[in-house]
């Protein structure tokens, strides 16, 4: 995948292009023509969700699953929840009803019994895996003998997951097949996305307790979503860097979000920005109390947002 299709990604998820550009000197030659064969796709994806209008709406999981089907021609994908005891909860699935919400059996799935929430239990790693992949010295062969036999009549027989760590816990995407098991050039596929997926998904999070009476002067304004993002993190007292890092993007793509912010709200500097957005109610009023600058003028230390979770804590005797 080169040329201008990584170019585009590249500008679009600034954070994202050096992991692109080190997966890229693993990626086949198959594995390229199948990534430049859906590039323009991901770049519509990616660009439609960074630059929308900023209003209530959901996260287009179904996009983004059908999609993922599409690049690795999975059966199904499906998008998982993980808890901080390592259940895993499948919060939907695409095609609809492809798999049970709950296994038939009431059997409890968690990283006792699943091989890939093992594998990431015990290592903490965000980068993809294949079920197949997993080391023997993480999931026994009695373990993984015994859930491929209980998972294969749901042709879930091989899976590939894109893990997302946010809060405490973890969501991810996993695509499945019944048939052929994945190889090099999906696995080094999903290395490509997954930067991409990660960005978008921060974004979401902080998105999320933005309440729906806030965007009428959102809206009024004309901000997207990826500046809405920009101005409720500097409400929450964050540097450039700091946001930069909790968006995955780059400080020098944050200060260009925050030259336009300026710009449509008519301010010259950052304490400006965010009292106007307080006026006009995008931004919750807090208390001298609550207020960031005054915590850290008084020597307090915030608490972390609902956005910063820890990553899950494995069951216990686990790792």
């Amino acid at each position: 995948m080169r040329g201008p299709a990584v170019l585009g990604l590249g500008l679009l998820v600034p954070s994202a292009a050096n992991a692109f550009t080190t997966a890229q000197r693993l990626v086949s030659v198959r594995c390229v023509a199948r990534a430049v064969s859906c590039s323009a796709a991901w770049l519509e994806l990616v660009g439609d969700i960074l630059t929308r209008p900023a209003r209530a709406q959901p996260f287009p999981h179904e996009r983004v699953a059908d999609l993922l089907r599409e690049s690795v021609h999975a059966a199904c994908c499906s998008r998982h929840v993980v808890d901080r005891t390592w259940v895993d909860h499948i919060a939907d699935c695409w095609p609809v009803d492809y798999l049970p919400a709950a296994p038939p059996s009431g059997r409890l799935v968690d990283a006792t019994t699943q091989p890939l929430l093992r594998w990431y239990s015990v290592t903490r790693s965000t980068a993809p895996q294949v079920l197949g992949r997993v080391p023997s010295a993480i999931a026994q062969p009695e373990m993984v003998e015994e859930w491929t036999a209980f998972a294969r009549p749901f042709g879930i027989t091989h899976q590939l997951a894109l893990p997302l760590v946010m809060r405490a816990g973890v969501e991810a995407y996993v695509v499945s097949r019944p048939d052929d098991d994945y190889d090099d050039d999906d696995l080094d596929l999903a290395r490509l996305v997954l930067p991409a997926l990660g960005a978008l998904f921060r974004q979401r999070v902080v998105l999320e307790d933005v309440s729906a009476v806030r965007y009428d002067p959102v809206r009024s304004l004309g901000l997207t979503e990826r500046e809405l993002a920009v101005l409720t993190l500097l409400g929450d007292g964050l540097t450039a860097d700091a946001i930069a890092r909790r968006l995955r993007t780059s400080p020098r793509t944050v200060h260009k979000h925050l030259e336009h912010l300026y710009r449509k709200l008519g301010v010259r500097d950052r304490l400006m920005a965010v009292q106007r957005a307080r006026d006009a109610g995008i931004l919750a009023e807090v208390s001298e109390h609550d207020d960031p600058s005054t915590a850290r003028r008084s020597g307090r230390r915030r608490s972390p947002s609902r956005a910063e979770g820890r990553p899950p804590v494995a069951p216990a005797g686990e790792g």
